[in-house]
């Protein structure tokens, strides 16, 4: 593949910092999404992860070292509009992918301590530097304690299931883009990040957990925990990288704090 253009096209831009991914026009007029995950061994991996997934999920098609060749999937964004209508069809994607077989090498329960700890030093991070007010770190990190499972399934999981990175193709399907963040995890803590990334009405969540269950092969448990652990890492991640989103995702949070959102339903 000889390329003709190369364009930048990461939402953030250099500041993303990792895994930058580009529009590619090759000289044969094709286009194809190009992805540099830094490494060799963490684009293997990628693609490793990527293999054999549902066909709604845009595939990577070859490796060159450290970077990843995508198909360029030509299409709509998802609309507030079209995902009311389509929500259903998502929960059970993301409940089928966490059906993907893992290997032998994989465990099939983790502890959760390293994922509690990452969550208590976002915390602290948050509270000295975002304004998150004392209050709300110490309920928070209380919740985090009376929460924790202990332990959880671990799945092929997303990362960011949500509605920005979901388009309609000239075929009408329901497309999954930018699924580099794949990895194997607590499935918990994907629906924590989606429950984050993709803010719906309590009705619309309730169908998007029900499809979800219909064909995901356990129920995640310790929603409220998860729903902590990943919001704060997001929320961490917003304050460096993205400030002027920083104040939805502390809104959250503190919701969180004051015991709502916790449950299936909200």
């Amino acid at each position: 593949m000889i390329p003709r253009q190369v364009v930048l096209i990461s939402p953030l831009g250099e500041r993303k910092g990792v895994r930058f991914a580009y529009r590619v026009t090759l000289e044969d007029g094709r286009t194809v999404k190009a992805r540099h995950f830094g490494s060799e061994a963490a684009a293997r991996r990628a693609l490793e992860l990527q293999a054999g997934l549902d066909e709604a999920f845009v595939p990577a098609v070859a490796q060159d070292g450290p970077v990843l060749v995508e198909q360029w999937i030509e299409g709509v964004p998802l609309s507030d509009l079209d995902a009311a209508a389509r929500i259903d069809e998502a929960g059970d994607l993301l409940g089928r992918l966490h059906c993907t077989p893992l290997g032998m090498l994989d465990p099939l329960v983790t502890a959760t301590r390293r994922w509690r700890e990452a969550a208590e030093s976002d915390l602290a991070l948050l509270g000295g530097t975002s304004g998150l007010a004392a209050r709300d770190v110490e309920a928070l990190r209380t919740e985090i304690a009376r929460r924790d499972p202990g332990e959880a399934p671990t799945v092929l999981i997303h990362k960011d299931f949500c509605i920005e990175n979901m388009l309609i193709d000239r075929h009408g399907r329901l497309r999954i883009i930018d699924n580099e963040q794949l990895e194997i995890a607590p499935a918990g803590f994907d629906l924590g990040r989606t429950f984050h990334r993709w803010p719906m009405a309590d009705a619309m969540w309730v169908r998007f957990l029900r499809a979800y269950r219909a064909s995901a092969p356990a129920d995640p448990g310790a929603m409220g925990f998860w729903k902590i652990v990943a919001s704060l890492e997001t929320t961490r991640v917003l304050l460096q990288r993205q400030p002027a989103r920083l104040e939805a995702s502390l809104a959250l949070l503190r919701r969180f704090a004051d015991g709502h959102c916790l449950t299936d339903l909200a």
